[in-house]
């Protein structure tokens, strides 16, 4: 198996079904018509969910079809697919208000305009409930209550709408609807969640005659804590985060992240993954990679890497070390620099105002000198003519020269 074929099968991937099939075809030289469904529920984007996209940019540079589905009218039900609750139902303007925003994200990984794009209110909108009745025949309750996040809602009764079963057949017949108007379903790609919900899918086309399309699942990025990455939650790197956000958050994941990140936050091959953990090995230091990893990505979304000095998010200010008290603030002058403890010159800086908000800032890790979290609130920093970074959590930042 050549090094492309072996890299689409298997960076990100966690399941194919069915993978022979899907490997021979690949080898065969055929080219799939493959399709990636999108909830438009809400329009933030992070990392993780790019994922799926470097899959799906790998496909198309291969010249293979790409099928964007958006679930116009499933968003209106809402899958609860990664929930452990009901979801609110979106009006059809706000989905289709959610979709434009998708594409113009989506275009900073693949070529949109090389790119199939649907609606399935086109087919669903059309469905009466006869016919929904009729789908329904094709899945059993008791296989719906097999599903995970359904089963345990169930065995700890919680409520479970009648309206949630329709979701998984609603995809599912997505995928007959795309073959049998527009061509071809090969293949479809989706998270791990909705492993449930592709499997309604070949399902629904095995009872319409259809081919049934291969699957390919992936498995997760984590947030920067590593814990689920989450959109409310501080371990959260969106793509329209500024430069500036990106690489901060990026340069301080924890060291133990470094290969996951480099694995599933960026487009490289696993054989260059592999370079980087060979690199750790030989106790390369890890800020050297994370700075790459911080570079490549922003790069990824934002065109360049993040360059501090034409930041306008950073303001520039200057200790004058023959004006200062230096019994206040400076610890130490030598060598053309000036160390002073991180708490004076949090002060000193405004960011803090007492000794108090010094240590609540350093106990919650929202202090960083060049990138780096400070923990200790008598660290001595040093201040050159070159500049130090200085920033309180994400909204503070401060470049200071002397």
């Amino acid at each position: 198996m050549n090094s492309q074929i072996h890299n689409l099968l298997t960076k990100w991937v966690s399941n194919v079904i069915e993978r022979a099939n899907l490997e021979k075809r690949l080898l065969a030289g055929e080219k799939l018509r493959v399709k990636f469904g999108i909830d438009p529920t809400a329009p933030k984007i992070h990392l993780g969910h790019m994922v799926p996209f470097l899959k799906l940019k790998q496909f198309q540079e291969l010249g293979h079809t790409i099928i964007l589905l958006f679930w116009d009218a499933t968003a209106q039900v809402g899958d609860t697919s990664d929930k452990d609750a009901e979801r609110p139902m979106l009006t059809r303007e706000q989905t289709r208000e959610n979709c434009a925003v998708f594409l113009e994200k989506f275009s900073k990984v693949i070529n949109i305009s090389k790119v199939e794009v649907y609606y399935n209110s086109e087919w669903l909108d059309a469905v009466n409930f006869a016919w929904v009745g009729e789908l329904a025949k094709n899945f059993s309750v008791a296989e719906m209550l097999d599903r995970d996040n359904f089963s345990k809602r169930y065995k700890a009764g919680q409520r479970i709408s009648l309206q949630e079963f329709l979701y998984p057949i609603m995809q599912g017949y997505d995928s007959v609807a795309i073959a049998r108007k527009y061509g071809s379903c090969d293949l479809e790609l989706g998270g791990n969640d909705q492993y449930f919900n592709l499997l309604a899918g070949r399902t629904m086309m095995h009872s319409f005659g259809l081919p049934k399309q291969d699957i390919m699942t992936f498995d997760l990025l984590v947030g920067t804590d590593g814990k689920k990455m989450s959109k409310t939650s501080p371990n959260c790197i969106l793509i329209d985060d500024t430069p500036f956000d990106m690489y901060q958050k990026l340069i301080n994941v924890d060291d133990g992240l470094i290969v996951h990140y480099f694995t599933f936050a960026t487009d490289k091959t696993l054989e260059e993954v592999k370079m980087i953990e060979e690199r750790l090995l030989a106790w390369e230091h890890p800020n050297i990679l994370k700075k790459e990893l911080a570079d490549y990505v922003v790069t990824m979304y934002h065109g360049k890497p993040y360059d501090p000095s034409d930041s306008s998010t950073i303001e520039k200010v200057y200790y004058n070390a023959e004006t200062q008290d230096e019994e206040d603030c400076a610890i130490l002058r030598k060598d053309g620099k000036i160390e002073m403890e991180i708490s004076n010159l949090l002060k000193w800086l405004k960011f803090c105002t007492t000794s108090g908000d010094v240590r609540n800032a350093i106990t919650g890790k929202s202090i960083r000198v060049d990138g780096v979290v400070i923990d200790d609130p008598k660290q001595l920093v040093a201040i050159t003519s070159e500049g130090t970074l200085v920033e309180m959590g994400k909204k503070k930042a401060k470049r200071v020269f002397i």
